[in-house]
Parts: C-alpha cells; structure tokens; sequence
C-alpha cells in the first residue's frame, strides 16, 4: 500500500530505488525526466548545459536515494534538486564572470580601445550605479550572493538575519536590476550571469 505523497507505481520505484534497484531508478529517469528538462529550460539558456543538468539530477537522486522521505511528494523532492543545481550552475556563471573582469584587467593594453572593453565596463558602471540606489542591507545581500558567491544560509548567518529575509532581499534586488536594465546593452548577459 502506498504512501499518502505517491502514486502506488512511484511508491514501489520509491521502495525498489532505496534498495539500489537501477530498473527503478530508470523507470523514474524516463517519467520524470522530461519534468526536469521542461523546468531548467525555461531557466538556463543553452540546452546542453539543461541535458548536464538533468544527468546531474538523477545522479544525485541515486546517490541519495537513501536518504528519500517516502512521506513527502517525490516531485516536490526533484523540484527541490533541480532548482538546487540550477542556482549552483548560476553561481558558477558569476564566478565566470569575476573571470571576465580578470582577464579585462590582463589584457587592458590591447583591448582598452575594443567595443567589448568599452560595452562592458559601462556595463559595469551602470549596474554598480543600480545598485547603490538600493538600500543598504539589500544592496550588502545582493553582493555577498552576485559577487562573493555565498549561499543564502551563509549570509543570513553573516548578517544575523533569516534565510527568508535573505531571498527576499535578493528577489527584490534582482526584480528592481531588471527594471532599470531593460534595453540596456549587456541585458542578456545581465540575465544569463544574475537570473
């Protein structure tokens, strides 16, 4: 009899997956699959990163299938893991891009006159003026998660604040950077480094 979070066929998988059954696990893979796929496409922008990103999942599920609550929903678990690995993937983008103002500096003799050089650092300069127009703790937020990496449990514990309060700092942070943004010239970068 299953569980009150599974269907009777999940609740099996469930069981038979905790055991280390890999037909189990396959037979998740390929019906929730798709689910994953659908969600991290509407959230990452190349698709090969997407298809990583789903093996990574289900890897990890593996992994941890152990430690799955049969009585919570499944799918809100997968949800759990996805949205996980897609911030992981996003602040890995921001290190990239601490990357991108590395090498500027590096070669600041032989591109300082380029379109990109110039682009970017204007780039910079509006979305640094952005964000002192915003409130202090919010700004101190959003720079502790964009530009240091940390999680928001690390900086609600470095601001003596709570994980909540942290999300909705840098939702709100992210929400007034879009508005201000629009039509601005580093805009879809804007979106595949911050989102």
């Amino acid at each position: 009899m299953s569980s009150g979070a599974y269907s009777d066929e999940d609740y099996r998988l469930i069981k038979a997956l905790q055991k280390g059954d890999i037909f189990a696990f396959n037979e998740l893979f390929l019906k929730y699959s798709h689910k994953v796929y659908n969600f991290a496409i509407k959230h990452m922008e190349h698709e090969e990163d997407v298809k990583d990103l789903v093996q990574d999942v289900f890897i990890k599920i593996w992994n941890k299938r152990k430690d799955i609550d049969e009585k919570q929903s499944f799918n809100g678990y997968l949800f759990a893991i996805t949205l996980n690995m897609i911030r992981k993937y996003f602040r890995k983008k921001v290190k990239d891009y601490k990357l991108v103002d590395r090498w500027l500096e590096n070669t600041k003799s032989y591109s300082e006159e380029t379109k990109l050089t110039i682009e970017y650092n204007s780039f910079r300069e509006r979305t640094d003026k952005i964000l002192n127009e915003l409130p202090p703790k919010r700004k101190t937020v959003f720079i502790l998660s964009r530009e240091q990496g940390l999680s928001a449990e690390d900086i609600a514990r470095v601001m003596n604040i709570s994980k909540k309060t942290v999300e909705n700092h840098l939702n709100l942070a992210l929400r007034y950077l879009r508005k201000k943004l629009v039509g601005e010239i580093f805009l879809l970068i804007f979106f595949f480094i911050f989102l």
